[in-house]
């Protein structure tokens, strides 16, 4: 129950939502599927927060302001109108709260401050009450930050550095005003889904420490629980918790979405990987990144716009490609001084479709190689420079390519189709393909980055899921070679887990940099005695 207007106004959360707004834990972790009211719950907490806390000042942390602004404000600024807390504006003068502009002279402010331009990136309530959006691809703007209270949405998504080394130590101060008596007071809550990628584990550091403590309380008294606040929440629900999503959103989703996809989003399964596999200097903590937002000021508005900045547009791009009769892949990447970015990718598929004006069986029809050219056209519609340079698979030359209506070689219709759009191409593709041990060697010596030699490689973590489950997950035999069981295996619903995407990437690394490979291969952990003669 809340008050508003002296009026006890009924707000509706599931049980597992009052459990989280209940406990008087300060560090608290709500991970769950989609459709189970994660970012309702933040909205709950900022409107309960702002009611027990006049001129108190948080921190929103997500991976971009524009992920901030286009996903989690709309559902907070829903869930407080549920609560009786409205937006401020001319048309409605009665409001509680502006969002990204300074509020009304006569509004108290928090205790601590805002700057002069801080104010587009918070959001302002008529008590002083203060919710100030970070962003971690602005990180080094947020060190010396001050707040009385941390939330993090999608917290596998934001680096563990930028959580706990720069945000968390910014929660200091303010303890012997009145609003220390909250329990959000020095909150630190976080919520998210399952983390996909190594990256993310972080989400569960509190794990061991809720179990412990939680097995600990079982020996107290109710007395002594009552005195002695818990101080962690580890809490887990999927939409089978949240009454308004339920079953029948469970079953649309599972129906729907692919099998993998559906685990991790909505079932909210934990992911594990090979720790020996093909690609075993693959860390997620070293080769990944989210694409980045540049922001610039502009003079028209008064504000700073957001600009991407995954990629130079004044550069060429490379794309490779691996053909096969159930799955064509396209990798995405761009080579910028001693980087190697890959910054999208995508696979297509045979799909079914019935004849124009036909009631016959449906069948196998469009290739899959000029649908995937037809996709890298429409995505880079708007980059400037109209170059690209083409690497591959060997195969893609030969003229009995199965998915092929013409008869033409593969690459020969992936570049038509490139040059109709107005693309300049450049033919980079493999002639052969290389010893497996030589091919094992260059991929992780360029992902272990001990030769300055050869780049770096780093992938874009937003656009490559696929793939990096691949990287993740190949395993290897003794000579070297991927083990390739699920290419004959997995039936073509779920063909893009075998390890096609990442053979792409192989074509490019090998045919751009094996020249820098040394003549014979670097030994590590080995004991070498030399006898003489």
């Amino acid at each position: 129950m809340i008050e508003a207007n002296k009026d006890k106004l009924k707000v509706f959360a599931n049980l597992k939502q009052q459990k989280f707004l209940g406990s008087r834990a300060q560090i608290k972790d709500f991970l769950g599927g989609r459709g189970c009211a994660k970012t309702d719950t933040i909205g709950k907490v900022v409107g309960m927060a702002y009611r027990e806390m006049p001129r108190a000042k948080f921190a929103l942390a997500g991976v971009t302001y524009v992920t901030i602004d286009l996903v989690t404000l709309p559902v907070i600024k829903e869930s407080l109108e549920y609560m009786g807390i409205y937006e401020y504006s001319k048309a409605n003068p009665f409001g509680h709260y502006v969002v990204g502009k300074k509020p009304p002279e006569d509004w108290p402010g928090p205790y601590k401050k805002v700057g002069r331009l801080g104010y587009q990136y918070c959001m302002s309530f008529i008590n002083g009450f203060t919710i100030q959006f970070v962003s971690e691809d602005r990180a080094e703007t947020h060190r010396g930050l001050n707040i009385d209270g941390l939330l993090v949405d999608e917290a596998a998504t934001v680096g563990e550095d930028f959580i706990y080394k720069i945000l968390k130590k910014a929660i200091r101060g303010n303890t012997h005003k009145k609003i220390s008596k909250s329990k959000f007071f020095h909150c630190h809550y976080q919520f998210s889904s399952a983390a996909w990628y190594q990256e993310g584990m972080h989400i569960y550091r509190n794990e061991e420490l809720y179990k412990s403590e939680f097995a600990a309380r079982e020996f107290l008294t109710q007395q002594q629980r009552l005195k002695t606040p818990p101080k962690h929440l580890i809490l887990e629900a999927t939409c089978l918790d949240n009454p308004l999503a339920g079953q029948k959103y469970w079953d649309e989703q599972k129906a729907g979405e692919d099998p993998l996809v559906f685990d991790v989003e909505v079932a909210n399964i934990r992911l594990t990987s090979l720790p020996d596999g093909f690609y075993h200097a693959f860390k997620t903590s070293r080769h990944l990144y989210w694409e980045k937002q540049r922001y610039e000021y502009d003079d028209k508005t008064g504000l700073h716009l957001s600009f991407s900045n995954d990629y130079r547009d004044d550069l060429a791009l490379d794309v490779t490609l691996d053909f096969n009769a159930k799955i064509c892949w396209a990798v995405v990447l761009q080579e910028v001084k001693n980087e190697v970015r890959v910054i999208n990718s995508n696979f297509i598929k045979p799909t079914l479709v019935k004849e124009a004006n036909s009631d016959t069986e449906a069948k196998e029809t469009t290739d899959i190689v000029v649908q995937n050219a037809k996709w890298f056209c429409k995505t880079y519609i708007n980059h400037p420079t109209k170059e690209v340079n083409i690497y591959g698979d060997p195969s893609g030359n030969a003229k009995n390519s199965g998915t092929s209506d013409t008869h033409r070689p593969d690459f020969d219709r992936f570049q038509k189709e490139l040059k109709a759009n107005g693309w300049v191409v450049f033919r980079k593709e493999s002639k052969s393909r290389p010893l497996h041990k030589r091919k094992y060697r260059l991929v992780n010596d360029i992902l272990s980055e001990d030769s300055t030699r050869l780049p770096k490689l780093r992938v874009n973590q937003h656009t490559n899921k696929v793939l990096i489950l691949q990287l993740q997950s190949t395993p290897v035999n003794e000579e070297y070679q991927k083990v390739k069981k699920s290419e004959k295996n997995l039936p073509l619903k779920h063909r893009e887990y075998a390890p096609d995407g990442t053979d792409a990437l192989d074509y490019y690394l090998w045919t751009r940099f094996h020249n820098r490979l040394p003549d014979s291969m670097t030994q590590q952990n080995q004991l070498y005695v030399y006898r003489p003669k």
